[in-house]
């Protein structure tokens, strides 16, 4: 339980083994101003400071696939992640920050705290600089793009780190983000789906993440989302008996 619950939170966010563009052969150099493509990308930035909500992931490893279910609460700074089995029996928690990582593990009643610098548990680390709510609304801007390429029925931004993003003309969302391992993420492609509209806000309801290596996928469905939540709670509930180990 312990390995599999977090196996769905350690996969979000990597890339294939090269330094090459990601650029698909059926796409050709567009003559689309790049500023233009990404002025029309939807950016809540400013907008959804806070999120809340639930959701499921089917997480498939090699020689293993399980379900989770995922409570979740994020500001700009903090993300809380609970896990419970396919019995609705929780698991444990991660609160992950800029600088650490804080997990509890709820029932070997172990908690660790790992720094981001800690270079023995890359995926951890990197997953501590990711933000749930720009997971949601993945941002693009001119100093991250490079290139525009297009196909029929797609934009294709080259990013500064070799990846590409890949954008549906139809309606002006992301579909796809592609990353090259020499981006150092711990994700090599993250699959955005069935968008649909939160108030104002035009957002995916199907995120799957391939990990760096390409051997794990997580496919999270949410189920429930509130934007801008009266109230979060981002503490990590852990007994006073239990010493966090530091590693």
């Amino acid at each position: 339980m312990r390995l599999t619950c977090f196996v769905a939170l350690l996969l979000l966010f990597a890339a294939c083994r090269t330094t090459a563009p990601v650029i698909d052969t059926n796409f050709v150099p567009s003559n689309t101003p790049l500023e233009e493509v990404i002025q029309s990308l939807p950016n809540y930035e400013d907008e959804i400071l806070a999120i809340k909500g639930s959701g499921r992931a089917i997480v498939s490893e090699p020689g293993n696939s399980d379900r989770v279910s995922i409570d979740f609460e994020s500001d700009t700074t903090l993300s809380l992640l609970t896990i419970k089995n396919r019995l609705g029996i929780e698991g444990g928690a991660m609160l992950v920050d800029q600088d650490s990582i804080l997990m509890y593990f709820k029932v070997d009643k172990i908690a660790q705290k790992i720094s981001v610098n800690d270079g023995r548990l890359t995926a951890l680390n990197e997953l501590a600089s990711v933000n749930l709510i720009d997971l949601l609304n993945f941002k693009i801007t001119n100093d991250t793009a490079l290139e525009l390429y297009e196909s029929e029925t797609d934009y294709l931004i080259r990013l500064t780190t070799n990846g590409g993003a890949n954008i549906s003309k139809k309606d002006g969302l992301i579909t796809k983000i592609t990353q090259p391992w020499s981006a150092g993420l711990p994700y090599s492609s993250i699959i955005y789906e069935d968008y649909g509209k939160l108030k104002d806000y035009t957002l995916p309801r199907k995120i799957t993440i391939l990990s760096r290596d390409q051997n794990s996928q997580v496919i999270f469905q949410i189920r429930s989302l509130e934007t801008n939540p009266d109230r979060l709670n981002l503490t990590l509930d852990i007994p006073e008996n239990i010493t966090i180990e530091r590693l």
